[in-house]
């Protein structure tokens, strides 16, 4: 059972409910890593929205990398009913590159591609919004500069992301045990997925308290995979028992927290509220999650490492924008304990 009494503060008493607006990345998944038999992304989104309106999670914004469209066109009608039950569609580029391994002026090519492919849905949206692909703003105050800039003429607001708890990492071990066929194996994954994904908020919560001194309204990650598929219900379920509300990105986009960009340029795989605690010296704790050490050990397949499966989507990513990936930059990897 996930432990749902996360959102207490240290005397036990229960906080002011605190506001979790969901968002979606990348629901084709990248080019260079495709879904297993079983899973398309009609199939990925479908079971997610019928998630979101089982706990009532109000209007979720899709940032779609649209790359793998360009050998899968048809992947594009997933939108149409991603759209028709409720929810929107952001952009996110075309590649998914991070703006740290390119010029500008490259990134802004991509995004353009990206904003061109999905204005169909982009006009639908109650709002035009865009999200950097890692939520990497760029490794220079200059290049974000020039991004920023052109945001503002393609009518583009930026949403950062403040909660995330690394649910990729957890897609690596789950593909092994989908190949498999091992049931056990994949229940754990999933039971430790639901877990982290509660420990995370409650310590990303923690420390945005100790920033801003309030707990402003938080916007959370999850991407279009398998195992978003079959295990972020559990996700929402432990959240609602957490006292979670759900609410649109608008609402917690009107907070000035998640409008103002943390001053901080760094090159590294953070999040907003990462980068706004780096910025006053606090630390979130287990960050990123040491369960990540047991996941990645979890059911080893020969040829399934995480290098081995996510590693070509990011060297494909970076070529597409004239470059290679710095993976240094995706320290998303715990320490191991000597």
């Amino acid at each position: 059972m996930t432990d749902t009494t996360a959102l207490i503060d240290e005397s036990g008493r229960a906080q002011e409910p605190l506001r979790l607006a969901v968002t979606l990345d990348d629901p084709f998944m990248w080019r260079g890593a495709g879904f297993p038999p079983g899973y398309d992304p009609d199939i990925v989104l479908g079971r997610l929205c019928d998630a979101f309106e089982q706990y009532r999670v109000p209007e979720v914004y899709a940032f779609t990398s649209t790359a793998p469209v360009d050998d899968h066109p048809d992947w594009l009608k997933a939108l149409d009913h991603w759209t028709d039950r409720g929810h929107h569609v952001a952009a996110h580029t075309h590649s998914h590159a991070s703006l740290n391994w390119t010029d500008a002026a490259s990134y802004i090519a991509d995004l353009d591609r990206n904003v061109d492919i999905l204005e169909p849905w982009l006009a639908k949206a109650p709002t035009r919004y865009f999200r950097y692909a890692f939520d990497m703003w760029g490794d220079t105050r200059d290049k974000t500069d020039h991004v920023q800039t052109h945001l503002v003429r393609r009518a583009l607001l930026p949403a950062p992301i403040t909660h995330w708890f690394y649910d990729v990492q957890f897609l690596v071990a789950y593909l092994r045990t989908l190949v498999t066929g091992d049931t056990e194996a994949a229940a754990w994954v999933r039971r430790r997925f639901a877990e982290t994904a509660v420990d995370a908020l409650r310590n990303q919560a923690a420390a945005a308290q100790e920033v801003f001194g309030r707990q402003p309204p938080h916007i959370a990650l999850i991407h279009g995979t398998p195992i978003a598929a079959d295990a972020y219900a559990e996700v929402l379920a432990a959240y609602a028992a957490a006292g979670v509300q759900f609410v649109t990105l608008e609402e917690a986009m009107s907070d000035p927290a998640n409008q103002i960009v943390p001053p901080t340029v760094t090159r590294y795989f953070r999040n907003s509220t990462q980068k706004w605690a780096e910025h006053t010296g606090i630390g979130v704790a287990d960050t990123p999650p040491r369960i990540l050490n047991e996941v990645q050990r979890c059911c080893p397949v020969a040829g399934m490492t995480e290098s081995d499966l996510l590693g070509p989507a990011l060297v494909a990513a970076a070529q597409a924008v004239g470059s290679e990936p710095v993976t240094t930059d995706l320290d998303w990897n715990p320490a191991v304990d000597a």
